[in-house]
């Protein structure tokens, strides 16, 4: 049984279904659903309730990378009336429908669409994908990353907006999926931690961009990727291989449990040789690694108790700070965000 839409709520579904997308966007779900009916974006929103975008619904419709629709309890009610799904259950699909994004009030069913998502970026889904779902036209994810890779595919697309091509082919960028691919892993085997130890890297290699965007290596992908070398969408592509190498070498920095002085000491020696391999000037980005250190140079007590998923407990230092849920700069006990002047960091 479907939610109760109240009062004033739509009382039928409209007669062709759409399956929303894991993780896609609610103004892209509610596109897609208006456009198979062969409704305007206008026409459709009428149905769901009133909201502030109504007198350019089609500059929201032109602009579906631009901009997120969200909705309260009674809102999400009418939509899942109008899609013929439980609420819950486009709730699990549809981020922006989480209890934590629902606008306040019961009664009335109001929309808002923010030209800036409340959290995450609006992503292209591959096409790919999106063809062998039956999908008739482009889904936005909203992803925690400003970026998306399709490993099944080799497809890269990301929060771009318009601005030049929408998906990097990486036939020709072998090491950015297998950089990918490298996470994956470090998730799959560590759980938060391995994503922590990711976004520390991340983070680090994002210093590094911002002083040294010339370096060959990414200028090379950037231009393989047929993009800017210097514009900052090209930045998470090109440093991707370098952050996921780095974010190993953490990780074996975190497991072996030593600290000191010395153990410190041969740790970043062993990171140098590698910057110096990337092509990375060494004394130009070495005070990104020290400040890593420095919140990782203690580790947290042992737990009383069974360890918490893999067990692996990074440095108290980084704890404090980095986030266990959210986008990559969230998730770092490094602050720097990219786009940041490098005098900032």
């Amino acid at each position: 049984m479907l939610d109760d839409p109240g009062l004033y709520g739509p009382r039928r579904p409209l007669p062709l279904r759409v399956g929303p997308v894991p993780g896609e966007s609610t103004g892209s779900f509610v596109n897609r659903l208006a456009h198979a009916n062969g409704l305007s974006l206008a026409a459709f929103l009428d149905r769901v309730g009133q909201g502030e975008a109504s007198a350019y619904p089609e500059r929201v419709e032109k602009y579906p990378q631009s901009t997120e629709m969200y909705m309260n309890e009674a809102g999400l009610r009418y939509l899942a009336v109008l899609a013929d799904r439980a609420a819950g259950l486009l709730q699990q699909d549809l981020p922006s429908l989480g209890a934590e994004h629902l606008l306040p009030g019961l009664e009335a069913a109001p929309w808002r669409w923010r030209w800036e998502p409340v959290a995450g970026h609006l992503v292209r889904y591959c096409p790919l994908c999106a063809d062998a779902l039956g999908v008739g036209e482009a889904v936005w994810l909203m992803s925690p990353a400003s970026w998306q890779v399709c490993v099944r595919h080799g497809y890269w697309s990301d929060d771009s907006r318009g601005r030049g091509p929408d998906f990097v082919q990486l036939a020709e960028l072998p090491e950015t999926v297998t950089a990918h691919q490298v996470r994956q892993q470090l998730a799959e085997r560590w759980g938060p931690a391995g994503e922590e130890l990711f976004a520390d890297a991340f983070q680090v290699a994002v210093y590094w961009w911002t002083r040294m965007p010339d370096t060959v290596c990414w200028v090379r992908r950037a231009w393989t990727a047929g993009l800017d070398a210097r514009e900052m969408r090209a930045a998470p592509l090109v440093i991707y291989p370098e952050a996921a190498e780095l974010a190993g070498a953490m990780l074996d920095f975190e497991c072996a449990g030593r600290r000191d002085t010395a153990d410190r000491s041969r740790w970043l020696a062993g990171v140098e040789q590698l910057m110096a391999g990337w092509g990375v000037d060494v004394a130009e980005g070495r005070q990104a690694l020290l400040m890593w250190l420095g919140r990782h140079r203690r580790g947290l007590p042992a737990p009383s108790g069974p360890a918490d998923g893999n067990g692996l407990l990074l440095g108290a230092g980084h704890s404090r700070i980095a986030s266990r849920t959210g986008p990559v700069s969230q998730r770092s006990c490094l602050t720097w965000q990219l786009g940041m002047a490098a005098a900032d960091m």
